[in-house]
């Protein structure tokens, strides 16, 4: 029987997550419901098979996802009913897992299900503040409005996630260039170069350099079929690693102290959960449950630890502002407009702005990265690639000059 992770909120007002034994979701849902618990989400516990690259569930891409709700708020806006308009979108579903969870949604919806938590009870194969969006426009009625809303604020995201992923794609690929160069040298030009010291009387007569440079090709060459499988299985171990709770906590919040990609990383969660959390207010959902579902959408597991104590310090009759403050996630500039938004009754505009903020401030800080990483990285390059060469060729400079005398 497989496990479900059901996150909701009892009696008293507190918030829980318990894994329970269920044949389906639905069951667990309806068993929890008659048990007095508000449900928010129920998600299949991961496997073995979710820890390892290319296994476990297929994901749905967010470009993907945006182009079905574009489609799907079109149709609703003509005046087609859900059922006929989810039968409409299933036909041109190529994804599997998209279309496997389309047809499960569809015929929970012809069950008498709502659309939001037909969604929902799909885990975490869809963002929650879609569900949940979903659930303040069928109570008010308009559905079609709240996708709209949705499909602006998916546009910003991927938006700001490209300009991200643009502005580091040249810096990776020189990396990659200069890596592949060093491994060129090292695996197939310094060996060469060996064959010919060995007629300069031995190893032991070359300079410090070159002798390191040699052990080092040495060993790669020497060990290149007991690397390779222990390189693979780092890798696959890290990424299990990577995909425990500890692990992502572990490494997320090192990828904040990285220089230069850290801040911005940072400055894109902050601008990610006040998007949502605006986008979740302006639909009419309370603050704590805008708040427990826009803290996952920031992206970062540390960043995410930190934001979870925010619900609760709000329900206790904290401000916002006062209780973001304490994350010392927040710039003061930011706070202040929180701040303001509060006290106007305008939180869902302040909460767009401070998103803005942070997005004009990722564009400055991606185009200063665009100005001095790439110089840096070529002068690194340079000058690695002259401290090899030098290496190299040092021992025949000093081979001709004795020569020469």
């Amino acid at each position: 029987m497989p496990e479900f992770v059901a996150k909701m909120g009892t009696a008293e007002g507190d918030v829980i997550e318990r894994v329970y034994l269920s044949d389906n979701a639905d069951a667990l849902r309806r068993d929890l419901e008659r048990k007095d618990f508000l449900v928010f989400s129920i998600r299949r516990k991961a496997g073995l098979g979710s820890y390892l690259p290319g296994m476990g569930r297929g994901r749905i891409k967010m470009k993907e996802f945006l182009i079905f709700n574009q489609q799907l708020a079109a149709l609703l806006q003509a005046g087609l009913p859900i059922i006929s308009s989810l039968d409409v979108l299933l036909e041109r579903r190529k994804n599997p897992s998209f279309r496997k969870a389309l047809t499960d949604i569809r015929d929970q919806v012809k069950a008498g299900t709502s659309l939001s938590e037909a969604f929902a009870s799909q885990g975490d194969l869809f963002p929650p503040i879609y569900s949940s969006s979903l659930a303040s426009g069928e109570r008010s009625g308009e559905v079609a409005s709240v996708l709209k809303r949705y499909i602006a604020h998916t546009k910003k995201v991927l938006g700001l996630k490209s300009k991200v992923v643009a502005a580091l794609i040249y810096p990776a690929i020189l990396f990659l260039m200069s890596f592949m160069v060093i491994a060129i040298l090292i695996y197939f030009v310094i060996p060469k170069f060996s064959e010919i010291y060995e007629g300069f009387g031995g190893i032991q007569n070359l300079p410090l350099i070159t002798k390191v440079l040699l052990a080092v090709s040495n060993f790669a060459t020497q060990n290149a079929l007991f690397m390779a499988p222990a390189l693979l299985a780092a890798f696959l171990g890290f990424t299990a690693w990577r995909r425990t709770e500890s692990g992502a906590l572990t490494v997320d919040s090192w990828v904040l102290k990285v220089p230069f990609v850290g801040g911005i990383i940072h400055k894109y969660c902050v601008s990610r959960f006040t998007r949502t959390l605006g986008t979740l207010v302006a639909g009419g959902i309370p603050l704590v449950n805008s708040l427990e579902i826009a803290a996952p959408a920031a992206g970062n597991r540390f960043f995410v630890s930190r934001l979870a104590t925010v619900p609760g310090k709000v329900r206790e009759g904290n401000s916002l502002a006062t209780s973001l403050e304490q994350t010392e996630l927040f710039s003061d500039l930011g706070l202040e407009m929180i701040k303001v938004g509060e006290s106007t009754g305008a939180l869902q505009e302040m909460l767009d702005n401070v998103s803005s903020l942070y997005d004009e401030e990722i564009d400055n800080s991606l185009q200063n990265i665009e100005a001095l990483m790439v110089p840096v990285m070529l002068v690194f390059m340079g000058v690695f690639i002259a401290f090899i060469m030098l290496a190299i060729y040092m021992p025949l400079i000093k081979s001709y000059g004795m020569q020469g005398q």
